[in-house]
């Protein structure tokens, strides 16, 4: 049975499964997660991340790294990702109902196609930039600032579409401000801690799509008995209000809307053994960082609160290597991501002693990400990069989250201009799997089928100096 209240939903925690942080890059990562912190790491599709210290954007993975410099440092970055993510309708769920409709109706409506939930991109361009400072305190401590963003997205299907209330367009931006502390013990080992301050907006909507007209068609079906419906049916599409959800005007109606933010503390820590100036070995953990979204939440019923949502964004483990021989260096990487502890969504209000506004649980399950790097140096101021890396699924495709397996292609040069100064050039391109997948909205509790297809390309640039 369907529930009572069609827009009884909370808006809050459909768009923060669509992603958690800044910057759309579904398309170029597992989950929501963005993997664009540094220009001369995704050269190398971002193997050996946490060992190589050639500037200090490794404490963006890898706070122990900020004690391998004895001057104050700088790099700034600035990623842009242009993703493609291809949605194809495969069913069309109102089809049956409209040709039931049609066969007592004197007027035809227009009867829904699965070319009616086509998208040719979904996902937004996004620029992402981040910052890294490391400033040596003495010969064994360093201070090491960090701003960057490890989760995010930017989604927007068109206003009328007819899956509206699975699509519609999510905004979700956060910025991660990571202090840390690096300590040299000997010549050989170092280790860093971090404190992570993660705050986080939300700018949300869903529109009705195919529930306008959903609503329509079961009206007339429990006005009438199967003697009645052709008399029912037929003065119900008198009604103006009827007759523009038959006809598809009600799709671009507004269902929900929500703005909020959120504020939530975490930690990472991390380990760099230097072998020799050749061979370098990191191994980093970043916590789960609690955000307790809370915001303007407005219905199609006009009814207006305040939304609660608690998400936990997931903890991360990291490996990475760094070996030179002679003019070629190899870079290794692998990352896990802990999204078992994404089980699902609860968002509640407060306002309204505790009422549940939307509920669903999704399947994720820890992922894996692998990389390899290779590096030629060209003499002393040129180095020549590249990577490939598998990046795992991380749980079910959606619309709004069309996560699939990645592979990423990378390319780039670090040009160094003298002793204090380089800049890293970047390309990648990002191929995901197609994958087929049905989606269920637990309202209408219509199913949806699509066969989705992710791509994209990503250009950064860094700029690093040494004082």
């Amino acid at each position: 049975m369907k529930k009572s209240n069609l827009f009884n939903i909370n808006l809050i925690s459909k768009a923060l499964l669509t992603a958690a942080a800044m910057t759309s890059v579904q398309a170029t990562a597992a989950g929501f997660q963005v993997n664009l912190q540094s220009a001369a790491a995704l050269a190398n599709a971002n193997a050996g991340f946490a060992a190589n210290t050639e500037n200090v954007a490794i404490i963006a993975t890898n706070p122990a790294g900020a004690a391998s410099f004895n001057k104050f440092a700088f790099s700034v970055v600035a990623a842009y990702a242009e993703p493609t993510v291809t949605t194809t309708g495969e069913n069309s769920p109102l089809t049956a109902g409209y040709e039931a409709l049609n066969n007592v109706l004197i007027n035809d409506y227009a009867v829904p196609d699965k070319s009616d939930y086509d998208v040719e991109n979904s996902v937004e361009s996004s620029t992402i930039p981040s910052v890294y400072a490391v400033i040596p305190l003495s010969e064994t401590l360093a201070l090491g600032l960090a701003g960057y963003t490890n989760y995010g997205t930017t989604t927007a299907f068109p206003d009328d579409y007819a899956a509206g209330l699975l699509g519609g367009s999510t905004t979700l931006k956060a910025i991660n401000l990571n202090p840390s502390l690096a300590l040299k013990l000997g010549s050989k080992l170092s280790i860093g801690v971090g404190a992570q301050f993660v705050y986080g907006t939300a700018e949300l909507e869903r529109n009705l799509g195919d529930a306008a007209a959903d609503q329509a068609i079961d009206g007339i079906n429990e006005a009438a008995t199967p003697l009645t419906l052709p008399i029912v049916a037929n003065l119900a599409v008198l009604d103006e209000v009827v007759d523009g959800a038959l006809a598809g005007k009600g799709r671009g109606v507004q269902a929900f809307s929500m703005e909020g933010d959120a504020f939530g503390l975490g930690w990472n820590a991390g380990l760099l053994l230097d072998l020799n100036a050749n061979h370098k070995i990191g191994v980093s953990y970043r916590s789960p960082v609690e955000l307790a979204f809370e915001g303007d939440y407005a219905d199609y019923n006009e009814r207006e609160t305040t939304g609660q949502l608690d998400i936990t964004l997931p903890a991360m483990a990291e490996f990475g290597s760094y070996h030179r021989f002679g003019n070629i260096a190899l870079q290794l990487g692998v990352v896990w991501t802990e999204w078992s502890s994404f089980e699902g969504l609860e968002g509640s209000s407060e306002e309204l002693g505790g009422e549940v506004l939307f509920e669903k649980s999704y399947n994720y399950e820890d992922n894996m990400r692998y990389s390899v790097g290779l590096s030629y140096y060209l003499g002393e101021s040129v180095i020549l990069r590249g990577g490939y890396a598998l990046d795992q699924k991380a749980g079910d495709t959606t619309i709004s989250i069309p996560d699939s397996q990645r592979q990423w292609y990378t390319t780039g040069l670090t040009f160094k201009l003298g002793k204090q100064l380089s800049i890293d050039l970047t390309a990648a391109y990002i191929v995901g799997e197609e994958e087929y997948f049905e989606e269920t909205e637990s309202n209408s509790e219509l199913t949806y089928a699509f066969t989705n297809k992710a791509e994209g390309i990503v250009g950064a640039a860094q700029v690093n100096l040494i004082f």
